[in-house]
């Protein structure tokens, strides 16, 4: 099987940093994501998960490490969640973590509102 490329994308102040890399077992978005143009900014994402999320063996953690989210950006969130549900769906071993901090309230509750509406395993975790 050809090896799958890792999906880099550097965090800005208002774009969250994407690290997808099968290899090492990295899936994680972090930072803020209040971008101007959301699409643009999570286009390459979704793409890089409808290539290749079918073709990795093993367990799959997603980690969402996100300190603000815009509404716009919570929507693309929503359907990254969506497009890792039909592949657990499909007998993938796939687990999301949210990260939140105790004194950040909404971000607590956009994990707990994903944890209710996803058929996929999100598990809360708090941070120090």
């Amino acid at each position: 099987m050809d090896k799958i490329m890792p999906l880099i994308i550097d965090k800005t102040s208002k774009t969250p940093g994407v690290l997808f890399d099968p290899s090492n077992k990295r899936f994680e978005i972090t930072g803020r994501s209040l971008p101007e143009n959301v699409v643009k900014t999570y286009e390459p994402v979704l793409l890089w998960l409808d290539q290749n999320i079918g073709r990795i063996d093993g367990e799959i953690i997603f980690k969402f490490q996100v300190d603000y989210l815009n509404s716009a950006s919570a929507k693309m969130i929503s359907l990254i969640l969506t497009k890792l549900e039909e592949f657990y769906k499909l007998g993938s071993s796939i687990e999301a973590h949210w990260y939140y901090y105790p004194d950040d309230d909404d971000i607590l509750a956009e994990g707990e509102i994903y944890a209710k509406l996803k058929n996929v395993p999100i598990k809360l975790i708090e941070l120090e």
